[in-house]
């Protein structure tokens, strides 16, 4: 009986363990990404997307994160059902430019990282609108050509210059990811990101371990198509 009373006590503990820090998260983060320079990786396969880039930047994902490691999400399924009332804003904003598959790339990103937030600030149908009202108020692309930065196929531009032009808008730093590009093999601009405080009101600097990129000189490239 003991023996037996053990082993129930072990497997209680062994599962608190399991579940230890799942759905724990520090700050949120709204990837932003550059359409062409997601389909002119040249570490990816030719053509990467089939779809035509535009010129603009799309939602990637909206990820509850930690400052150190990585976060551990659990929750419900995604559900089409709980979007479809915003779902052609939500393909113009968040449309998955590599397959087309839009349905998957939504899925993917809640399962992924929306359910970490679940049943603690934003359900389905809020995770989506906070991701899409962010990008509708802060779009990049505005606040950059507000500074005069503007997608070019000659010069760089600094980090710091992008970090600034953000910066003025938003008062915090975002994170900025970069790639290289297949024809000119140049650093280009991939992604930006926001970071916002764990309950999601106010903007915050991004940790530096969330910024990718080498050196300080990158290209903004518009689509080659």
């Amino acid at each position: 009986m003991v023996r037996i009373e053990i082993i129930l006590v072990l497997s209680i503990l062994a599962f608190i363990a399991r579940c230890e820090g799942v759905n724990e998260y520090d700050y949120l983060r709204v990837v932003l990404q550059w359409q062409p320079a997601t389909c002119g990786d040249a570490t990816k396969p030719y053509p990467y997307c089939k779809q035509v880039p535009q010129n603009k930047f799309s939602i990637h994902g909206l990820w509850p994160c930690l400052y150190n490691g990585q976060t551990q999400c659990s929750g419900s399924p995604f559900d089409i059902n709980q979007v479809r009332v915003v779902e052609p804003r939500l393909g113009e904003m968040w449309g998955n430019v590599i397959t087309g598959d839009n349905q998957w790339l939504w899925k993917h990103e809640w399962d992924k990282h929306g359910t970490c937030i679940e049943h603690i600030l934003l359900d389905q149908s809020g995770y989506f609108e906070y991701a899409m009202n962010t990008l509708y108020y802060f779009n990049p692309e505005v606040i950059l050509k507000d500074s005069g930065i503007w997608p070019t196929q000659e010069g760089y531009y600094t980090v710091d210059q992008i970090y600034s032009a953000i910066k003025a808008v938003t008062g915090k730093l975002p994170a900025l990811r970069c790639n290289y590009n297949r024809w000119t093999s140049y650093q280009q601009l991939h992604e930006i990101s926001y970071c916002m405080t764990s309950e999601g009101s106010t903007f915050e600097d991004c940790p530096s371990n969330a910024n990718k990129c080498d050196g300080d000189s990158i290209m903004w490239y518009p689509s080659p198509y």
